[in-house]
């Protein structure tokens, strides 16, 4: 004959050991999914942000450079360190606000144009020798022209200098019809005009309606 109370206690004993037994079984949370989410791998975002001063940013003067203008330019740099894009910042104190209004997008130091008659767009772009005193630096002014048939060495050929180490804190450059001019004051009438020569292959100064090979010294100036 079996023990009735025996029997209860033997029973309720072995629920709770069944009890312990599924609880111990429950999966408890990872540490790093309690602590770091699912995975550890970085933000995309954060992933894609270029590093602090890269060549392009820090190399594009703040002009809306195309991509094949921005390969010309920095291609340019790489054979000239000691120079490094003109920015509006360069600039002294002038009164531009008709230039502003009558060209709607008016940029001092950059300018684009045809300046050797062969139908493709070409650009003129003035840089500045690095840790120059930002009231008095001195700018160069370089001609990019455009390959009829772009090719490995990209949309625009090497730079050529117009003119050296010269005064244009006050003035700018920009282009009439096939000629370059460099102004480098804008509150006086004296305008240099350089003229692309087919015969001789090189840029030549203007003086009125007369083109010589030698341009005025204006070398620091």
């Amino acid at each position: 004959m079996i023990d009735l109370p025996f029997h209860r206690a033997a029973a309720a004993a072995l629920a709770l050991l069944l009890a312990a037994a599924a609880g111990a079984c429950r999966k408890s949370p990872s540490p790093a999914a309690s602590v770091g989410g699912p995975t550890s791998a970085p933000p995309a975002a954060a992933a894609a942000t270029p590093p602090p001063g890269s060549p392009a940013r820090a190399e594009s003067g703040g002009y809306p450079f195309t991509a094949g203008e921005k390969a010309a330019v920095q291609e340019f740099l790489k054979r000239h360190t000691e120079l490094r894009v003109a920015a509006e910042t360069d600039r002294g104190e002038t009164d531009d606000g008709d230039l502003h209004n009558l060209y709607g997008v008016y940029h001092a130091y950059f300018v684009r144009g045809d300046v050797n008659d062969d139908g493709v767009l070409d650009f003129v772009l003035a840089f500045v020798r690095r840790g120059e005193v930002r009231e008095s630096p001195w700018f160069s002014v370089v001609v990019f022209t455009g390959r009829q048939r772009p090719q490995g060495g990209g949309e625009f050929n090497a730079g050529t200098f117009l003119e050296r180490d010269v005064s244009l804190a006050r003035g700018d450059v920009s282009i009439d019809r096939d000629a370059v001019l460099i102004t480098p004051d804008l509150s006086d009438e004296a305008v240099r005009r350089y003229r692309w020569d087919p015969a001789r292959r090189s840029y030549v100064f203007v003086r009125g309606d007369s083109d010589t090979e030698e341009p005025p010294p204006v070398s620091r100036t």
